[in-house]
């Protein structure tokens, strides 16, 4: 019995260690120990040298020798009982087992297997299980740890005495099936007469050996080499013939040629597709994988980035779920991570392997030349891999060309990002200034929006380098290159242009004002004095010149040149300033005289859009509004900034109709998608100083209501902060009356104006809108996050609601779900949509939320 015995369990694999112990702890032992290798063991058996019973995987054969030599010769654990475990993906048969080992069991070890192998190794002591299985020998055993077939025959007339599981499992046929057999019966290929000369080889020579063909269980026929010699089984005179499958060395061909294919291919991402195809089909895989180790920007996780990829069928493999569980560590150090067959047991923590039910599964890892992992190569089966050793091999030969390629791509990416930036600075440099500039006017282009272009130049920079020296001139550089960058988000772009001109693209920009205070923050900021090396101080300061897309170019070139035309016009006016771009004035003109005309048509001609930008609850992070923006597709000049046209529209007053069609326009889109989505949108529309003068403006409000349906609880207009009461009659008369509708008042463009809080307290506002310009500065500038800080609590105080704008980053969204801030919007959510995107939204958010 195991009453108050001390057992040891030595395995690497996770699945035996557990199956061992939880079939181990049903008897009253003393104790029960699991290390994972032999290093580790050693150290167990240092501090507890009574151990009766050890369990130890057959791994690193001059290792696992030398343990078993220590213990023989140790004076008490040298009377311990040892059972080897072979584990599943060997190919050592182990059949010249060491003096001291009891008995062998084979990986996967399983609850039956352990009970029976402690039935043989302590008899007696043990009662057997009802179902444990029937004795096998030590030949029976040997015959079972190889991966080749065998089949043992009678020397007399050739019938079969036994065959091992792997015969059983090519076949289909057992030992008792196949004893109606003889040995010569399994070479399908031969005829009679050849067969009769094989029969008297063998008797004369004693051995044999020779190639036919074998019949598969599925009825298949495969090439394998017989070769036959006569031993000893059972105490008996026998033939021991040993079946390799031929068919694996013809893979090697195979694979030889891919491989030969593969590497005189030209290494980019479409020949690697084509490779990681052809091989995935050659092996039989159901999972093929090449892929680079990446680095999630928001979980700071490891991740995937795809190569090449082959999956057959709707086989589940999103790539964040195979790198979930990947096991980095091994793979970092070079280790191979495999299992031949039971991989969804063995790699019972790999999430991927488990939902797929892998059989076999091979992951390589891709290193470069210092032996540093860059990625990963995996291939996994649903079915055992029959040319396993074929395969891996293959896949280690694979692994280099893609390893050269990754570091091939890596050092390309390195020489491009140098001859990208400054060296200095490390500041983009022009070449990479103008490519993001063309990116930032296409994206324009498509979206409608505005943005700047900002040309800052040191003030009397050459005096510095001529009285200084050009280290000091270095010093000034790298000191306005980190002032620059403090000032500016991480969306924009700043760029050493030349020598002493610096440039910076702000994007995603609604009012001019924005720019203008950002620009005036930069020149404050370059204003105060930089410490050099020697901890003396130095005062600079520095001109700074803006141009608008679209209104001032309609191309870099264009914007360059305008921006620098007012920096130097800046300078002209005693250096230390910003100036904007100011056109000819006849060009103005007739700019302004065609684009009227273009206006006054566009409503008519269809070419005036409504978009959509999702409002999102602070902790929910779900949708529950949207704000309206109006934007202009026309036919020639493509979107047109409403920054560019919307003061235009209310200086010749056509933002009455076409803010009215705005308003009726979204409350039948909001009505809409409430009856669709069953979902308590509420909409902003934005209402112009303008429109707030017009008499009828209550009526219109209501009118729209009424004929689109739309609940007035649900709409909110938006009037901005700076619109004065004193300039428009009876101003909060006309918001009350639109809240005494049932809608509701938003504050917008908050902190920008110059209100009051007494004015703020008697606005008939529901909720204040904090600006975009606070909202950026988040994280960079400590004033205002000081000032959106004590909005949200003044709003808080007088039981209004927030909503913050422009929140484009992770670190914007934590600073105002901490100083409770209700609502949010920004491109961190989702940039402004058209109707349609706006419905797929909507449609998508639905399955996630349903399913």
């Amino acid at each position: 019995m195991l009453d108050g015995k001390t057992i040891l369990i030595v395995s690497s694999d996770r699945h035996d260690r557990k199956t061992l112990f939880d079939a181990l702890d049903a008897y009253d032992c003393e104790a029960i120990f699991s290390a994972r290798d032999v290093k580790q063991a050693r150290l167990l058996l240092r501090d507890e040298e009574d151990v009766d019973l050890i369990f130890l995987e057959l791994i690193k054969r001059e290792e696992i020798v030398k343990f078993l030599t220590d213990l023989q010769a140790h004076p008490q654990l040298n009377k311990a009982l040892i059972i080897g475990i072979v584990p599943a993906d060997s190919s050592d048969s182990w059949s010249s087992r060491p003096d001291n080992l009891e008995d062998l069991a084979r990986s996967p070890i399983s609850n039956e297997e352990v009970s029976f192998r402690l039935q043989r190794v302590l008899g007696a002591q043990l009662d057997a299980p009802a179902d444990a299985p029937s004795g096998e020998s030590d030949a029976d055993l040997v015959l079972n740890a190889s991966f080749d077939e065998i089949v043992i025959a009678d020397p007399g007339d050739g019938s079969i005495l036994a065959v091992n599981a792997q015969f059983e499992r090519r076949s289909g046929l057992n030992t008792e099936s196949a004893a109606k057999m003889t040995l010569f019966d399994v070479d399908i290929s031969s005829d009679r007469q050849e067969k009769v000369q094989l029969k008297e080889k063998l008797a004369r020579d004693g051995q044999l050996q020779f190639s036919c063909d074998k019949r598969a269980q599925n009825g298949d026929r495969y090439p394998v080499e017989i070769s036959v010699r006569l031993g000893i089984y059972q105490n008996q005179p026998a033939y021991l013939a040993v079946i390799r499958d031929l068919s694996e060395v013809r893979s090697l061909e195979s694979a030889l040629k891919l491989l030969s294919r593969g590497f005189d291919a030209t290494v980019d991402d479409e020949a690697s597709a084509v490779l990681i195809e052809e091989i995935g089909s050659w092996l039989d895989l159901d999972y093929f994988l090449a892929a680079r180790f990446g680095m999630d920007a928001e979980t700071n996780e490891r991740s995937l980035e795809s190569i090449a990829a082959y999956a057959r069928g709707k086989l589940s493999a999103s790539l964040t779920t195979v790198a979930r569980n990947l096991p980095y560590r091994r793979l970092s150090r070079g280790d191979l991570v495999c299992a031949k067959s039971h991989a969804y047991q063995s790699l019972a923590a790999d999430e991927f392997v488990v939902e797929n039910r892998f059989e076999s599964y091979i992951a390589v890892p891709l290193l470069n030349s210092e032996r540093k992992s860059l990625g990963v190569m995996i291939a996994a089966s649903k079915e055992p891999m029959v040319c396993w050793q074929v395969a891996i091999q293959t896949l280690k030969i694979l692994s280099t060309r893609f390893s050269a390629m990754l570091e091939l791509r890596h050092y390309q990416e390195q020489s491009r990002e140098q001859g990208l930036h400054d060296t200095l600075t490390r500041l983009p440099n022009r070449l990479l200034f103008n490519d993001r500039l063309e990116t930032a006017l296409a994206e324009a282009q498509r979206s409608g929006e505005m943005f700047a272009v900002l040309f800052v130049d040191l003030d009397r920079f050459k005096t510095i380098n001529d009285s200084l020296g050009h280290g000091v001139g270095d010093q000034v550089l790298v000191g306005v290159a980190n002032r620059l960058r403090a000032s500016v988000r991480a969306s924009d772009t700043i760029s050493r242009y030349a020598g002493d001109e610096f440039t910076v693209i702000l994007r995603h920009i609604i009012k001019k004002d924005d720019v203008i205070r950002i620009a005036e923050k930069i020149i404050d900021a370059l204003r105060k004095p930089i410490r050099l090396e020697d901890d003396s101080e130095l005062h600079i300061t520095a001109s700074l010149g803006v141009a608008y897309y679209p209104d001032d170019g309609a191309n870099g070139d264009q914007l360059l040149q305008h921006a620098d035309v007012a920096m130097y016009s800046a300078k002209g006016m005693g250096r230390n300033n910003v100036q904007t771009y100011v056109a000819v004035p006849e060009e103005s003109h007739q700019q302004k005289l065609m684009l009227e005309s273009k206006l006054r048509r566009a409503e008519e001609n269809g070419e005036l859009r409504v978009y959509y930008q999702p409002q999102v609850g602070t902790e929910s992070e779900d949708i529950v509004g949207m704000e309206a923006l109006i934007r202009w597709e026309h036919p020639e000049l493509g979107l047109i900034s409403p920054g560019f046209f919307i003061p235009l529209a209310e200086e010749t007053g056509l933002i009455v109709p076409i803010g009215e069609w705005v308003l009726r326009s979204a409350c039948t889109a909001a009505r809409q998608w409430q009856e669709r989505f069953k979902l308590d949108l509420s909409l902003g529309v934005n209402l112009s100083a303008l429109q707030l003068k017009q008499r009828n403006l209550v009526q219109t409000v209501a009118d729209v209501l009424h004929s689109t349906g739309l609940h007035p609880k649900h709409l909110e207009l938006e009037v901005t902060e700076s619109i004065n009461v004193k300039g428009i009659e009876n101003l909060l008369t006309v918001l009350q009356g639109i809240r005494d509708l049932g809608c509701k008042i938003s504050i917008d463009d908050f902190g920008t104006g110059q209100s009051s809080l007494d004015y703020i307290k008697r606005f008939p506002a529901d909720r204040i809108k904090i600006d975009q310009s606070f909202v950026r500065n988040i994280g960079i500038d400590p004033d205002d996050e000081a000032i959106v800080e004590a909005t949200i609590s003044m709003a808080h105080n007088l039981n209004r609601e927030v909503i913050a704008e422009g929140v484009e980053d992770e670190d914007q969204m934590t600073f105002l779900r901490r100083h409770n801030c209700e609502q949010l919007q920004g491109y961190l959510f989702c940039r402004p949509l058209p109707e349609a995107s706006f419905n797929r939204l909507l449609e998508e958010r639905e399955k996630l939320v349903v399913g």
